[in-house]
């Protein structure tokens, strides 16, 4: 029987002396299920500084799923009265999750 693999997402939300502008810094896992999480953070955020421009930093995320980098991208062009200027930024090739790789040799032995 395979190994359940628990993904897990860390956000922090970098505010510079720049009133106008945060990041959100993700962390962990980006999934399909994970990234519903992400629009309520931006919303506080745009609230907490008066709809600034938000980057939302998957960089140093371990594991990213295309579907949710597609879901978040679709935020930024549909939601422009409760969601703000939103930019994604993302790596060209999108990690795989090292739990599923460390499985997976796992599994074949």
């Amino acid at each position: 029987m395979g190994k359940i693999v628990e993904h897990k997402l860390r956000v922090l939300v970098r505010l510079d002396l720049d009133p106008t502008a945060a990041v959100l810094e993700v962390t962990g896992c980006l999934t399909t299920d994970s990234c519903h999480a992400l629009p309520p953070l931006i919303r506080r955020t745009a609230a907490l500084l008066g709809a600034p421009t938000i980057t939302v930093d998957l960089m140093p995320a371990r594991h990213i799923e295309h579907d949710a980098v597609s879901y978040l991208e679709g935020l930024a062009g549909t939601h422009r009265e409760t969601i703000p200027d939103v930019r994604i930024q993302c790596p060209e090739t999108l990690p795989e999750c090292p739990a599923h790789q460390f499985a997976q040799v796992g599994g074949d032995r």
